[in-house]
């Protein structure tokens, strides 16, 4: 939802200091990934076609749609230009991004669906990261994890703040003055990600650094909070953020803290169901609206409510009447294999 919201203002003149601008809490969600699937499989019992079929499930169904409605809806009418986005490169950038290598440093970096990048480096996790991680062992100590996740971190920031290019992604010909712009979105991706995995063992170890990031928890998230106002005020960097990330991951592990209990609520985790789908189609709404209704800043209040009455039904409708039911017949079929190869 921060992402959905930085997106949307985006949108408005002048938004540097608007509310919500926290774009960079996808950085927040490699780390939750990297821990979450740390916590979920064990060495012992991985099998690499299963969890294969089990990510395909999960995130290529609504992926591929929106590609596909997005390259429709903005590419194709709005930035098809012969001379600035040859029909050559539009074909190869919708086969990159079909099998969803489009942030790997192989391409032009092109994402229909500005959100497509991220999902393409967590691909790059899945298939790779993951499983070297998988049968690693991490460092022993509490003050060398901690380590661990400062470098981690540090090298994320850095990279970002150094190579970032924001008009790499977009739709046209464009070549970047440095290379390693290139390979800002996966490594991005590479540093969170394992730095999630380093938060488990933390979490896993109950240490030093998990007991220390539970007990403060209101220190941490206070921490956070700081710092997105900081950003706004243009006194910090808003990628400085990534320092916080592993920690406000180790500090929700404890269930009994206020903010465990507020984001276990209902109407939260009820968002937390429907997140993917809220992550993979707000851009393209939020253009639809644009198209018909022009800049948010003039719109009327009844727009805002239609706004928020479409969103919704957007959001629940992509989950539960296509995500849900595509990972569902994948699932399926993956186990008819399964046990037909037993058998």
């Amino acid at each position: 939802m921060a992402v959905a919201f930085a997106h949307f203002q985006l949108f408005y003149p002048g938004y540097a200091n608007a509310p919500f601008m926290w774009g960079n809490a996808v950085d927040l969600f490699f780390v939750l990934s990297g821990f979450t699937l740390s916590y979920v499989y064990r060495r012992e019992d991985f099998q690499f076609s299963s969890f294969f079929a089990a990510r395909i499930a999960r995130i290529y169904p609504l992926y591929l749609l929106t590609t596909v409605v997005a390259g429709a809806a903005i590419v194709v009418p709005l930035q098809l230009n012969p001379t600035t986005y040859p029909l050559k490169d539009t074909i190869s950038d919708f086969a990159l991004q079909a099998l969803m290598l489009n942030a790997w440093p192989i391409g032009s970096d092109v994402h229909w669906n500005v959100t497509a990048w991220s999902i393409s480096s967590e691909w790059f996790c899945y298939l790779v990261l993951f499983p070297l991680l998988l049968f690693q062992k991490v460092a022993r100590s509490a003050a060398m994890r901690l380590l661990c996740i400062v470098v981690l971190s540090a090298t994320s920031y850095s990279i970002f703040v150094r190579y970032y290019d924001g008009n790499l992604g977009t739709a046209q010909i464009y070549h970047a003055n440095s290379q390693w712009s290139y390979w800002v979105a996966l490594l991005r991706g590479v540093f969170g990600f394992t730095a999630g995995w380093v938060v488990f063992a933390c979490y896993e170890r109950r240490d030093g650094l998990y007991t220390f990031c539970t007990q403060a928890s209101a220190l941490i998230w206070s921490m956070l909070i700081v710092g997105v106002v900081l950003a706004y005020r243009d006194l910090l960097n808003p990628q400085a953020l990534v320092f916080i990330h592993p920690f406000v991951v180790l500090a929700a592990t404890d269930q009994g803290s206020a903010t465990s209990r507020l984001l276990g609520s209902r109407p939260l985790h009820f968002l937390g169901v429907i997140s993917y789908s809220i992550y993979m189609t707000h851009y393209i709404l939020f253009v639809g609206y644009l198209a018909v209704f022009g800049l948010p800043s003039a719109w009327s209040a009844q727009t805002y409510v239609l706004l928020a009455c479409t969103t919704l039904a957007v959001f629940a409708g992509s989950y539960f009447f296509f995500e849900r039911p595509a990972r569902d017949v994948i699932r399926s079929l993956q186990r008819l294999r399964a046990a037909q190869t037993s058998a």
